[in-house]
């Protein structure tokens, strides 16, 4: 059972980017305090009306960081990736231009 779960935290380690993984890590996270929240409030209301109001930062977070990774990738990162294409093909050399010659209709 370790073994499976190392496998597929590996994998989810090699197939997710660092953004990605901090939009699962909020996810998990409020996830994992609303459940808290719950079994808490059940033998202290207060403290678990108080992990609750964390559970849902960390929701508004998650929209937060979403919002700001799409704007940055939609106004930035597409702009830096155009621009290094266009140096690519700037920066290969010119080949020739050949002409064909028709032949002459006799």
């Amino acid at each position: 059972m370790i073994e499976v779960i190392k496998k597929a935290l590996n994998e989810w380690s090699t197939t997710t980017d660092g953004r990605e993984k901090l939009q699962h890590t909020y996810v998990f996270a409020a996830l994992s305090l609303v459940l808290a929240a719950g079994i808490v409030g059940l033998v202290n209301y207060d403290l678990g009306q108080k992990i609750l109001l964390v559970a849902i930062l960390a929701v508004a977070m998650f929209f937060v960081n979403s919002v700001a990774w799409a704007l940055l990738q939609s106004f930035v990162l597409l702009k830096l990736g155009a621009d290094k294409a266009a140096e690519k093909i700037a920066a290969e050399p010119a080949k020739p231009a050949t002409t064909k010659k028709k032949a002459a209709k006799k």
